[in-house]
């Protein structure tokens, strides 16, 4: 997976793998993608003092007709946990 930080790539994850992140106070937008399929933004806001956790996942539904052709951008789940 990728994982995406406004924008700009941050890492490249394999399954079960975590990644820490320190990233500047304010709002910022995250995106995971696998191949053309990738989570909606979460948008995720930081105060320079807080530890924030998401979670990235490939369920079922991702590799259904509707999700891996139709909607390809909200195929995965990224969740603030």
């Amino acid at each position: 997976m990728k994982i995406k930080v406004d924008g700009h790539l941050a890492a490249r994850l394999k399954r079960g793998a975590s990644q820490r992140f320190e990233v500047a106070p304010g709002r910022h937008v995250v995106r995971v993608h696998l191949g053309w399929q990738a989570s909606s933004p979460v948008e995720v806001s930081v105060d320079g003092t807080e530890t924030v956790t998401l979670e990235a996942a490939v369920y079922e539904r991702s590799s259904m007709f509707t999700e891996t052709f139709l909607r390809p951008g909200s195929a995965l789940d990224l969740r603030v946990m």
